[in-house]
């Protein structure tokens, strides 16, 4: 064997090497068992990168004798482990409704950073003087809060005519949005551009979406966009939360206001979990650079919803592709690198 050809033989070895052990790394993290991140009551999550670490937001809930208005949670990789910070709203609005201990029902938070020491927060409260779910704001100078709310709600109804699930949103020209659902028979995904520190609206507002499918049971909620090859992405979750068929999809536009196209089926749903766990939704896209991911809740008891993760890459023409891996996107990326990097060598990848 001449020297080239023992260098090229060696190089091939090589490469069927890493390709095998690839192969191998792939095949385990596909039939890992689905599992949630945060294994407890966590619902409605958002997630915020800041440097190298994840920030979690949920619902109201109480852990271990303690209520939070807003739970925090914190870690270094969104597949955890993640570790309790605390209450990020510890005080409410005078316009929130309490009961006598002071408590209120607070729903669906959002964080995003506003700049280095500045951070922005909607959060869903009832009205004690409307009787309607009322959409806040609030803002501190630290992602773990606490946040200080607003005196006034930013977006509030009245008669039973809920507003909720607030996402922030920034166009490529820096200009503040501020997604929301609401409808009183059928509800709508809303967007309202705000001023630059979200908290004051500006103009009004448009409807992206309706709830208009059988499926959907009259509602479309937990809006989440995003921009992709020259594509508005908007995620949405269709029906109640807890009917058993609550479920992810999308809708594409070619330009943020409009008009959008939703996809035919559903992108993420119940027999997508193995049908070990039911009612995915609540979610939000999470960008930190490298790759994006889905954050959702999902049942897992009969009134606790636990926070998934789930890995999305794009099509050429902007479509979200689901990668669920047990929630190891960062991994699995990692190992489609290799693969490019494999092939662009010019040396054999299969």
């Amino acid at each position: 064997m001449s020297g080239t050809n023992y260098v090229n033989w060696i190089r091939l070895l090589a490469a069927l090497g890493t390709v095998v052990v690839v192969g191998i790394l792939v095949a385990a993290t596909a039939v890992s068992p689905i599992r949630p991140v945060i294994d407890r009551d966590f619902p409605d999550p958002a997630v915020l990168g800041v440097g190298d670490t994840f920030y979690a937001y949920s619902t109201a809930s109480e852990y271990r004798r303690q209520f939070w208005h807003v739970p925090v949670q914190r870690a270094t990789e969104l597949t955890g482990p993640w570790t309790q910070v605390g209450d990020a709203l510890p005080v409410l609005p005078g316009w929130a409704l309490r009961d006598s201990h002071g408590k209120g029902d607070v729903t669906a938070p959002e964080v995003a950073a506003l700049g280095p020491d500045a951070y922005l927060l909607y959060f869903v409260a009832r009205s004690a003087s409307r009787n309607a779910q009322c959409i806040g704001a609030a803002l501190a100078g630290s992602p773990a809060g606490p946040f200080h709310p607003e005196a006034a709600p930013l977006v509030c109804q009245q008669n039973y005519v809920d507003s909720i699930d607030p996402q922030a949103f920034v166009d490529r020209d820096r200009r503040r949005y501020l997604l929301y659902a609401s409808g009183q028979t059928r509800t709508t995904i809303w967007l309202q551009q705000v001023s630059g520190d979200g908290t004051i609206p500006i103009g009004g507002r448009t409807a992206l979406i309706r709830a208009d499918r059988p499926d959907e049971a009259n509602i479309v909620e937990a809006p989440s966009l995003a921009e992709r090859a020259g594509h508005y992405v908007l995620f949405y979750s269709g029906d109640t939360f807890n009917s058993g068929g609550y479920f992810v999809n999308y809708a594409m536009a070619p330009t943020l206001l409009g008009s959008y196209t939703k996809h035919g089926g559903q992108f993420l749903n119940r027999a997508d979990l193995g049908g070990r766990y039911s009612n995915p939704g609540g979610q939000t896209l999470v960008a930190d650079g490298r790759h994006d991911d889905l954050v959702f809740h999902a049942s897992v008891g009969p009134s606790e919803r636990a926070m998934f993760v789930e890995g999305v890459s794009w099509g050429p023409d902007g479509r979200p592709i689901p990668r669920l891996n047990n929630g190891l996107a960062p991994r699995y990326a990692a190992l489609n690198h290799d693969l490019d990097a494999l092939a662009s060598s010019g040396l054999p990848s299969r």
